[in-house]
């Protein structure tokens, strides 16, 4: 990130968003948002002061809200680049920041600010958010402070996160002796996400793992349907945190509940390999929640004219030969942009979009199939069903009420021609007038066999059914 941020050929809009977006391939026109800080950013030099004058603290969102931070704040300890932000909606203006400031950086009167550029490749990374758990109150969370989630649980072992990478109990601040893990919150299930998020199993064995390193006592249970270890060397980590000590439960969990007494959660499940049904209490549960398409996932699939899949996550134009590129040619997707991922793949497919981008951009001109379609205008009465029909985006009806067909969009798939109404859409060079012809010449040549004829007879009359007008 470091190395990003001081690379000559590189330019960062961070806390940016797109809002505009245009052009064609090799020339697109982007206009980006910057929204103010409120802090100088040739000025700020990340010295923290003001953040520890400010008296306004709040629940800090890079901490899952496990700790807290100020009105004015550095959104994480290696942020790039590293300079304090202002959230408005809680600030109250006292102006401490302002005064202690030593590089004087802090201003109050800044106003968004909109930048215009053209780019000739562009690719979305977009990221994932975090199954929203809340919404469906699995597992009590929200409700029981000791169910936590597997992405909070990062933060607290994290050296540099609220607890100094100490495992402690919400509730009471002691460190838990039995610690339980439930997989696939929210994942391979009907009533959240039907698909597997990937990373669960992996990150559900490295953080308890760590718990194992730290505290060689405490007992750890996972609850599984399946331990989806499959990349390069997972298989060796799970038996590796078996041989730990790591109890694993093949078995879904029904019900927690809270001692009011102790405060120990009791855990519910039934192993589906012994056919027993398990009680399990436990200081501390923790939650693997899948992935879902970030919050800027579906604004970006607005502005820049791309599709997503069933599940929101943006569409490839096909997943096993061309899955960085989409229906736009020059924008490309990677990461968990497209679905979820863990961080080798991630990285596989960033280099991947990077190498389509930098070969799209190494050419002078953009080669294009002339296999497109084309609109007879006299016949085109603008009801729409090619455009709405279109894989592509690539027909749009204009003010007159005629359809346009975009040349560097369209990949000639034939869609628009079978769906016309009007027999207004052809496609070049296989235009229907040309078939016509076609087996006008076959028909013309000597026949030698009765089945030839018969052939030809079957042929004109799928033709004359097509195409009664033309023949």
């Amino acid at each position: 990130m470091v190395s990003t941020s001081k690379h000559p050929n590189i330019e960062l809009f961070t806390y940016s968003e797109i809002i505009e977006f245009g052009g064609i391939p090799g020339n697109y026109n982007v206009k980006i948002r910057k929204n103010p800080r409120y802090v100088n950013e040739k000025k700020c030099t990340g010295c923290g002061l003001c953040t520890i004058k400010c008296p306004i603290k709040v629940p800090n969102e890079f901490n899952r809200g496990i700790g807290e931070r100020s009105a004015i704040y550095i959104p994480f300890p290696q942020a790039v680049p590293k300079l304090a932000l202002i959230d408005r909606d809680v600030c109250i203006e006292c102006k401490n920041c302002q005064r202690d400031c030593p590089a004087e950086a802090i201003e109050f009167d800044q106003e968004p600010e909109f930048i215009d550029l053209r780019v000739g490749a562009i690719i979305v990374a977009t990221g994932w958010d975090e199954y929203p758990i809340m919404k469906y109150n699995d597992y009590k969370y929200g409700i029981y402070p000791d169910v936590i989630t597997q992405i909070e649980l990062e933060r607290i072992l994290s050296p540099i996160g609220p607890t100094g990478g100490h495992l402690y109990r919400i509730s009471d601040g002691k460190t838990p002796k039995t610690v339980a893990m439930i997989q696939c919150v929210g994942s391979r299930t009907l009533k959240g996400n039907p698909y597997c998020s990937v990373v669960c199993c992996s990150v559900a064995l490295k953080n308890a793992q760590l718990l194992k390193q730290e505290y060689p006592d405490m007992e750890i249970v996972i609850f599984y349907i399946d331990v989806r270890a499959w990349d390069k060397g997972n298989e060796e980590y799970y038996r590796k945190a078996r041989e730990a000590g790591i109890m694993l439960v093949r078995g879904k969990v029904g019900d927690i509940r809270e001692d009011p007494e102790t405060k120990k959660l009791k855990v519910r499940a039934s192993s589906t390999l012994t056919g027993d049904l398990i009680t399990l209490n436990t200081d501390l549960v923790v939650l693997s929640t899948g992935m879902v398409p970030s919050k800027n996932a579906a604004k970006t699939i607005d502005i820049l004219g791309l599709s997503k899949d069933s599940n929101g996550f943006l569409r490839e134009i096909h997943g096993c030969l061309k899955p960085q590129e989409t229906n736009n040619m020059g924008i490309y997707i990677c990461g968990c942009a497209a679905g979820p991922k863990n961080i080798p793949y991630s990285v596989s497919t960033a280099l991947a979009a990077a190498s389509k981008a930098s070969t799209l951009l190494s050419k002078d001109t953009i080669i294009q199939e002339l296999i497109i379609a084309e609109i007879d205008e006299d016949l085109c009465m603008g009801c729409r069903r090619c455009e709405k029909l279109c894989y592509n985006n690539a027909i749009i009806v204009n003010g007159e009420g005629i359809a346009e067909v975009d040349d560097l969009k369209c990949k000639g798939c034939g869609v628009c021609v079978s769906s016309c109404p009007a027999r207004a859409i052809d496609l070049k060079y296989y235009r229907e007038k040309q078939f016509v012809e076609e087996m006008k010449g076959i028909c013309s040549i000597e026949i030698e066999s009765i089945e030839s004829i018969e052939s030809i007879e079957f042929v004109m009359k799928e033709i004359e059914a097509l195409a009664p007008h033309k023949i």
